[in-house]
């Protein structure tokens, strides 16, 4: 059956997009791959996202594109979206949002026309109230029950709800995952885009290679979860494939602050810690963990790969990206 159902992933030159790509062609679907320009790391997710049937450039901000894009198309996995790190929402939110709502938008309209069978959302984590996250130290284990009343983390949080909240009111079967920090091989090294997994394996390698201290920003004390990117990809297909729920929470299990993650680094590296804490640059919310109850129930899927494994895979291909660029 997977071989008569087309699929289309939006973002797909992407990190997590880029992967779904892959994951998808080895189910057997027929897929389509949408972005909107060439990914500055185009040369190495090439060899992931060229694994879809069709590769299409376009700007998913112009309707008449949406509509083009999802044409001829059974399912929809929509991960395009303007976004960064803290440090790049910290810095731009206006205009990214803005992007995000003509995207998503677009996107719903288009489903709804062209008659689309099935749509997914990823959502963020970003929509969880900020106030339940500002203890430091003790993380509160978020719940689908916990976004109202609303207080999400920045205007790309609010984003992100609203758009949750038009696909719990779709007329047509819109499917909703709230993702929270994916991970993994593929994703930015560089550049103000690049996330706190890639941006701690980098500063950790030029600390072996130049003995420079390991700059992180805040305290250290912040709790997080990581979810590798493999185990993504299988949450996210257990949502399209089973009989859904709501919007449900796809996040690792295990929580861990910045400075342990650091220093989890450092022993993979093989190096003894340096840390210089950064307390002027911003460092989001103090503490967030998510609870998984509700996906755990309904798709019963275990992670595949550990946290240290999957830093240790990161750290790897770190290493040799930049061996690449030497």
């Amino acid at each position: 059956m997977k071989k008569n159902i087309r699929v289309i992933v939006t973002g797909g030159t992407g990190f997590i997009g880029c992967n779904m790509i892959a994951f998808l062609k080895k189910k057997g679907f027929y897929v389509r791959c949408v972005d909107i320009k060439i990914s500055e790391r185009e040369k190495q997710r090439g060899k992931m996202f060229n694994q879809a049937d069709e590769v299409l450039r376009l700007d998913l901000r112009e309707q008449k594109n949406v509509d083009k894009a999802v044409a001829g198309m059974d399912w929809v996995f929509h991960f395009a979206s303007d976004m960064g790190g803290v440090g790049y929402f910290h810095t731009r939110n206006f205009y990214p949002i803005i992007n995000n709502m003509q995207i998503d938008l677009n996107m719903l309209r288009a489903t709804e026309e062209s008659h689309i069978k099935r749509f997914f959302y990823s959502s963020s984590a970003c929509i969880y109230p900020t106030n339940l996250q500002m203890v430091e130290s003790e993380a509160i284990r978020l719940s689908e029950e916990m976004k109202y009343p609303a207080f999400p983390d920045q205007n790309y949080g609010w984003e992100k709800l609203l758009m949750l909240r038009l696909c719990e009111e779709a007329p047509f079967d819109a499917r909703v995952g709230i993702f929270n920090t994916i991970y993994g091989m593929y994703q930015e090294i560089e550049g103000e885009r690049m996330k706190f997994p890639t941006a701690i394996a980098t500063k950790v390698l030029k600390s072996k290679l130049k003995g420079r201290p390991i700059e992180i920003w805040g305290n250290g004390k912040q709790i997080r979860s990581f979810l590798y990117i493999d185990d993504l990809c299988e949450r996210v297909y257990r949502i399209m494939t089973m009989p859904y729920k709501g919007p449900v929470n796809v996040s690792a299990e295990e929580s861990i602050t910045i400075e342990e993650t650091a220093r989890m680094l450092c022993e993979i590296a093989g190096i003894k810690p340096n840390f210089k804490f950064n307390l002027d640059k911003p460092s989001g919310v103090l503490s967030r963990a998510i609870d998984n109850t509700k996906f755990n129930r309904a798709y019963k899927y275990k992670d595949k790969v550990s946290l240290r494994e999957g830093f240790t895979r990161l750290y790897a291909w770190v290493e040799e990206e930049q061996k690449d660029t030497a």
